[in-house]
């Protein structure tokens, strides 16, 4: 590779890897974890279906991410009530159309495909049923499409600079 092409690969990460991302990244993280803390506990100490567990772990999150994300990520400026308010309107509103993606994930993945050998892997390591393991691999790997659609989401449309 070039010292051109290698400088302008390392311009790419830069403009990347800016702090807003990591925030982003780490408010990502932390919003995931309640999201599968609040799912695990419906599904397995609770008994509900994965896509109950999911809707009701959905609206934990929204409302942590909205929070985080507002004050830490993207700063919102916004003081009026009325702005705040469609702000918060139109992050749920993302949020919702994840939700669906999500939800067809789990569907997906729980419903319709076979089983995949990491599930007994997990059910390994956890020491729980395979029902719960399918359905906790499913919510993982569905969290990683929704943390990548919310930030191009809320990045893009919900905390757009310059409004």
């Amino acid at each position: 590779m070039s010292d051109e092409r290698k400088s302008g690969f390392w311009d790419r990460i830069k403009k990347i890897a800016t702090g807003e991302v990591f925030s982003y990244l780490f408010f990502g993280v932390c919003t995931t974890v309640v999201n599968i803390v609040v799912f695990q506990f419906c599904c397995s100490a609770i008994g509900l279906h994965a896509l109950i567990s999911n809707i009701i772990a959905w609206i934990f999150a929204v409302a942590f991410a909205y929070i985080t994300n507002r004050i830490f990520v993207f700063h919102s400026r916004e003081k009026s009530l009325r702005g705040i308010a469609r702000e918060a309107g139109t992050f749920v509103g993302a949020r919702l159309f994840s939700l669906l993606v999500d939800e067809f994930i789990i569907w997906l993945m729980v419903s319709v495909m076979g089983y995949i050998a990491i599930e007994r892997l997990i059910a390994d390591i956890l020491s729980c049923p395979l029902k719960d393991a399918k359905s906790l691999f499913a919510k993982i790997c569905s969290n990683v499409v929704v943390v990548i659609l919310n930030y191009v989401l809320s990045k893009m449309i919900i905390f757009k600079k310059g409004k």
